[in-house]
């Protein structure tokens, strides 16, 4: 039989932190670290409301009376893409390379691609790398030229429709 070991005890650690000469633990019984703990029906003290920033509004009721004369329409800056059309390796396969656009735009143009007669299958792909590719899949004996440009009059049309309904709003 194996004999045990005497283990002779280990000095106990002096636990005590009263030998701390750091005073780096009083900013701890600041009340202002701890956030304000409210019993149930109490309200909340109101806090001062600051001055505003920019200028004086002494006089003015609401501050939207001081931007109601200042309103004109704006005139937007158009982007016009120039997209490449690249026939793969199939047939009726074919990728419609856009640079600068968005998933919105890709979203939205993949859409009524689907709707047009001629287009069997329609995809996007953007990545940090490549330019925004879409995938356009179509029927035998259709153009892709046609088709794309079928789709561009779709989404003129469509966005010529949410533009009155926006005017008719305002």
């Amino acid at each position: 039989m194996a004999k045990k070991k005497n283990v002779e005890p280990q000095e106990e650690k002096d636990n005590d932190i009263s030998d701390l000469e750091d005073d780096s633990f009083d900013d701890l019984d600041d009340d202002s670290l701890f956030p304000e703990i409210q019993k149930k029906g109490e309200s909340k003290p109101k806090e001062p409301v600051p001055e505003p920033i920019g200028g004086d509004f002494e006089g003015v009721d609401e501050f939207e009376e001081v931007f109601d004369d200042e309103l004109e329409p704006l005139i937007l800056d158009y982007k016009y893409i120039k997209p490449s059309i690249i026939k793969t390796e199939s047939e009726n396969d074919y990728e419609l390379i856009v640079e600068g656009q968005s998933h919105g735009f890709c979203n939205i143009f993949v859409k009524h691609l689907l709707e047009i007669k001629g287009v069997n299958a329609a995809a996007y792909k953007i990545t940090k790398i490549d330019p925004p590719k879409i995938f356009i899949r179509i029927e035998n004996g259709h153009d892709i030229k046609k088709i794309i440009q079928n789709c561009i009059n779709s989404l003129r049309e469509n966005v010529k429709t949410v533009e009155q309904v926006f005017k008719k709003l305002m």
